[in-house]
C-alpha cells in the first residue's frame, strides 16, 4: 500500500451503512483552510435545549481542549465568547449564560475521533449544524455528522453512514 492509497476515499461496504434513513437531508461544502460544512437535517427545527444539550454532549463524547463557546444573543450582536464561564464551571448544563435562548452556539476544540480540531455551530430555530475543520473530506464529515446527531460515538454504529433520503 501506497501514501496515496491513505488519501484516497473509502468505498461504502454493507457493514458501513444503516439500515434507517439518514438524518442529513443535505450537505453544502466550501472549501478552505478551514473547510465550512453546513448540514441541513430531514427533522424540524430544533430549540435551544437541544443545542445546549448537544454542546454538553460533544463534550463528554467527543472533544477535548475546548478552546471556543460563542453565543450571538441578537442579530444585531457581535457573537460573545463564554470559555471562561464553562472553564470556571467545568460543564455546559452549569453555564448560567446559556439560560436564555440565543440565536446561534458554538464550540470548538479538537476532535478525538478525527484527531483534527473542529468547530461546530447549533442555529436555534432551524435545520442547519455547521462544522468547520482544516479536514477535507466530504464523506468523513457526513460520518462524522451522524454519529454526532445519532449521539452513537463509543458504539458499533459510530462513523456509520445511514441510507440517502434522496
Amino acid at each position: 500500500m501506497g501514501i496515496m492509497d491513505l488519501f484516497k476515499k473509502k468505498k461504502n461496504t454493507e457493514s458501513d451503512i444503516l439500515d434507517d434513513m439518514s438524518y442529513i437531508a443535505d450537505l453544502h461544502h466550501i472549501e478552505g483552510v478551514w473547510n465550512q460544512y453546513d448540514f441541513l437535517l430531514n427533522a424540524q427545527g430544533y430549540g435551544w435545549n437541544y443545542i445546549v444539550d448537544s454542546a454538553d454532549y460533544m463534550v463528554h463524547a467527543d472533544l477535548e481542549n475546548i478552546g471556543t463557546i460563542s453565543v450571538t444573543k441578537t442579530f444585531n450582536e457581535e457573537s460573545v465568547e463564554r470559555i471562561d464561564e464553562f472553564n470556571l464551571t467545568g460543564s455546559i448544563q452549569s453555564m448560567n449564560s446559556l439560560s436564555e435562548e440565543s440565536i446561534d452556539f458554538g464550540i470548538g476544540g479538537t476532535s478525538k475521533i478525527l484527531g483534527a480540531p473542529i468547530k461546530i455551530v447549533w442555529f436555534n430555530q432551524t435545520r442547519v449544524i455547521r462544522i468547520f475543520t482544516p479536514i477535507n473530506d466530504e464523506i468523513l464529515l457526513t460520518r462524522y455528522a451522524e454519529t454526532m446527531i445519532r449521539r452513537t460515538f463509543g458504539t458499533p454504529d459510530e462513523m456509520k453512514l445511514a441510507k440517502s433520503v434522496k
